[in-house]
């Protein structure tokens, strides 16, 4: 058993940011459906600053073979600090697409993905190489928001699209909202390259706001969403599309007293047949 670890330490304080909450209900749905076993070899795709990767490991334990594998420079330095300070020694970190695993044939027993495919540029370049690393009856395990995403601000964007006559934009939200696929096209595009379903689970999130300008100034917002949102409307119309927007949604907290944006969580678990 290692020692105990002092919560009042610079070095515990430095790695304390276990999860962010945009992926810890996917973290959590993952984590409460992977098959389990001892001695396993596995393989954490998109880990980014180290989860679901150092929870596998601590998970489970010392004689399992825990790889990781990301693009992500700067997180990797950070996943890299938390391994160290928690003394863990099962873990080894790919710094590479997933398009080549540096793996075997039949190598692993499970292949996990927290929120990972909504970045796969290559899909099924991945799945397939996926099914190559994998032993017969391997798992493969990814959470993800599907379609539904935010669909009560992309109604509002659908909204002011159509007051303003913004006619190439309708094509553009559509393709934007289309790109997450539903639950049955992402089981279809996972099954052609060889696997089958065996588990599914849902639930839901929701982010909720007491401002307008609270949403779109959100940290989760602003990394991950904005830019994509500014691109759907011409740059001449930024200005007052955006302040349109913002009276929507004010009108709704007016009326509810908050703005809720709902995220389907969605987890799928595939055998290699």
């Amino acid at each position: 058993m290692k020692e105990s670890l002092d919560w009042q330490s610079s070095e515990i304080v430095n790695i304390y940011d276990e999860v962010n909450l945009w992926s810890a209900p996917f973290g959590r749905l993952l984590l409460e459906n992977i098959p389990m076993k001892r001695e396993s070899k596995v393989l954490d795709i998109g880990f980014g600053t180290g989860f679901p990767l150092i929870e596998l490991s601590q998970r489970f334990g010392k004689e399992a073979r825990i790889y990781g594998m990301d693009i992500w420079e700067e997180a990797i330095k950070r996943t890299r600090e938390k391994i160290r300070v928690l003394g863990l020694t099962n873990i080894e970190i790919f710094e590479q697409s997933a398009e080549k695993i540096p793996l075997p044939d039949n190598e692993l027993d499970l292949i996990c993905s927290n929120l990972g495919i909504n970045n796969f540029g290559n899909k099924d370049a991945i799945y397939f190489e996926c099914h190559r690393v994998l032993k017969r009856n391997g798992s493969l395990c990814i959470s993800t928001n599907p379609a539904g995403t935010f669909s009560e601000l992309y109604n509002k964007f659908s909204n002011v699209i159509d007051d303003m006559r913004l006619v190439r934009s309708v094509s553009g939200l559509k393709d934007h909202i289309d790109h997450r696929g539903t639950e049955r096209s992402i089981i279809a595009e996972i099954e052609i390259t060889g696997f089958r379903l065996s588990k599914k689970a849902n639930d839901e999130s929701v982010i909720r706001f007491a401002e307008p300008e609270a949403l779109f100034d959100h940290g989760l917002i602003r990394t991950g969403f904005l830019e994509e949102w500014k691109k759907l409307i011409p740059p001449d119309n930024h200005e007052e599309f955006f302040m349109l927007l913002l009276k929507k949604i004010e009108s709704e907290i007016n009326r509810n007293g908050e703005f809720i944006i709902t995220i389907p969580v969605l987890y799928l678990e595939f055998r290699k047949v």
